[in-house]
C-alpha cells in the first residue's frame, strides 16, 4: 500500500509523537511533554514538507536538551526519531529516475 506523503507522516510521526506526549502526560513529565507538544504543532499541515523537515530537525535537538527519560519514553523517541531520519530520506530522494537517459 502507498500512502501519499501527508499519510505517511501522520502515520510515521504524527501518530507515535502523540502517543509519546500522552506517556509523557501520564508520568507527569511536564517540561518534555511541552517540548514534544510543540514540535507535534509545528505537523498540523502533514502535507507541507518544510513544515515537516522543520519538525524532523526540531526533533534531533531533543538529545541535547538533558531530559531524563523512562525506559519506555526512551524506546518511543529512539523509534520516533528512527521513523523521522526515514521519513526525511524519502523527501530528499528524487521522485523518479532520469528518464532522459542517452538518448539523442
Amino acid at each position: 500500500m502507498n500512502l501519499d506523503f501527508a499519510d505517511a507522516v501522520r502515520q510515521e510521526i504524527v501518530q507515535p509523537l502523540e502517543a509519546l506526549c500522552e506517556l509523557l502526560s501520564e508520568e507527569g513529565c511536564y517540561a518534555e511533554f511541552a517540548w514534544f507538544s510543540n514540535v507535534l504543532g509545528m505537523l498540523q499541515t502533514p502535507e507541507d514538507e518544510a513544515s515537516v523537515l522543520a519538525a524532523v530537525i526540531e526533533l534531533s535537538h531533543c538529545a541535547f536538551l538533558g531530559f531524563i527519560f523512562s525506559p519506555e519514553a526512551a524506546g518511543q523517541i529512539d523509534s520516533l526519531l528512527e521513523r523521522a531520519i526515514n521519513l526525511s530520506h524519502t523527501m530528499s530522494a528524487p521522485n523518479a529516475p532520469d528518464a532522459q537517459g542517452g538518448a539523442h
